[in-house]
């Protein structure tokens, strides 16, 4: 007797993967059956029938009977359940204006309530959202999640995707609250940094007889982000602890409001260490100072992050060397002097040798100063030798990062 002989006279099956895979179908419809018939008992109860009819009347609709309606549960069958159907009540007429086309008129409450999205179990909702999530695009996730016998089509996991964010945008704070981020003692690290991407926006009007498509404009856009981590005695990122990362796209006072919501949900008061690190960009640093102002924690430290730094005093020795034509040796050399400096935070005495080197080069000189000031005009922010002494992060390469993996690998 074979081996596929001898599984196929025990199992019933040709092959174990074959047995392990129908014993589970199996087990699964028999599960996803009994789950179609407690909703259907769940919704055409009385007392959930009662506080269905008393939150619609909070908004503005009214029962209009039951329908049948079919659901996708967590294997991605099909399950047709009766579902309690309420009327939104129609828009007020303005006057002078035609009536508007009254959408989504038909509400089925009882399935809000349950969490199913779009006609899509909570269980495959979780499946689907963290499957676009993962994958580099909704094709991608799409043709994924065949491989797990779920058929979904790329738009309606586009929609569900959607559907699914603008709820969790309500709750995004509190998602985030877990019990770690109470704790007395916490050394906080809080970055924010901007990304960059085209959004394309559609033209407006009729689309010219001979062109193939309408077409549209792709305006910059600058959405930012947000990490709050967990550092150690060594400053750095305690990885066993995961970070809070969100963002936004809209204002810069509406991405340091929605900061100030997380903030406000950690044990600042019982906090150890509180480093905000950012770059130099414009408008960082006031809404920072404004934000302890109002958290009330004037204990918090202010770092600028030293790759940016670095890179911005790279521009002021490049500009002494190209007006004195120094050789490679003697910029390489005075590059090493300035960075060695800005280590120590000593940004007096880069400014002094700017003026050493530049005097009698006015218009040079008059640059290379006015970016000092401009850049580095808040020494506190710059003593990257003490804060690593005191064991303080020195750099924001957390939310780096995040844009990187997503802003430029997601969203652009």
């Amino acid at each position: 007797m074979s081996v596929a002989d001898a599984i196929t006279s025990v199992l019933g099956e040709d092959s174990f993967a074959d047995y392990e895979r129908s014993v589970y179908e199996t087990y699964q419809q028999k599960a996803e059956q009994e789950i179609a018939e407690m909703l259907n008992l769940l919704l055409s109860s009385m007392p959930f029938l009662l506080v269905l009819k008393r939150w619609a009347a909070k908004t503005a609709c009214r029962f209009h009977g039951f329908r049948d309606i079919t659901i996708r549960l967590k294997s991605g069958r099909s399950y047709t359940v009766r579902s309690p159907v309420f009327l939104k009540a129609k828009p007020k007429r303005k006057r002078g204006r035609a009536p508007k086309r009254h959408k989504r008129a038909l509400r089925h409450l009882g399935l809000e309530l349950t969490g199913i999205i779009n006609q899509v179990s909570p269980a495959l909702v979780e499946i689907c959202v963290s499957m676009a999530v993962l994958c580099p695009s909704f094709e991608v996730a799409a043709h994924a999640l065949q491989g797990f016998g779920i058929r979904m089509n790329q738009h309606l996991l586009q929609n569900l995707t959607g559907r699914f964010a603008d709820l969790a945008m309500n709750v995004r704070c509190a998602c985030f609250t877990e019990e770690a981020w109470r704790k007395p003692g916490l050394k906080i690290l809080i970055c924010v940094d901007g990304g960059r991407f085209r959004e394309r926006r559609p033209k407006r009007g009729k689309r010219k007889k001979n062109q193939k498509r309408q077409g549209f404009h792709s305006d910059w856009v600058e959405p930012r982000l947000l990490t709050i981590s967990e550092f150690d005695g060594q400053g750095k990122k305690i990885r066993s602890i995961s970070p809070i990362i969100d963002g936004s796209s809209g204002s810069m006072d509406d991405f340091f409001e929605l900061l100030e919501q997380h903030l406000r949900q950690l044990n600042l008061e019982d906090a150890s260490e509180i480093v905000f690190c950012a770059d130099g960009g414009p408008g960082i640093w006031p809404r920072i100072d404004n934000l302890i102002d109002q958290l009330k924690i004037p204990e918090a430290k202010r770092i600028l992050d030293y790759t940016h730094a670095k890179q911005n005093i790279a521009i002021i020795s490049e500009s002494i060397s190209k007006t004195l034509k120094l050789s490679h040796k003697e910029a390489e050399k005075l590059s090493g002097q300035i960075k060695e400096k800005l280590w120590n935070g000593d940004i007096d005495r880069i400014s002094d040798i700017v003026r050493e080197r530049l005097s009698g080069k006015r218009k040079a000189l008059k640059a290379a100063l006015k970016k000092l000031g401009k850049y580095f005009g808040d020494h506190c922010r710059f003593q990257y030798r003490a804060f690593k002494e005191n064991g303080l992060p020195t750099g924001s390469g957390t939310v780096e990062s995040a844009i990187r993996r997503v802003i430029n690998l997601k969203v652009g």
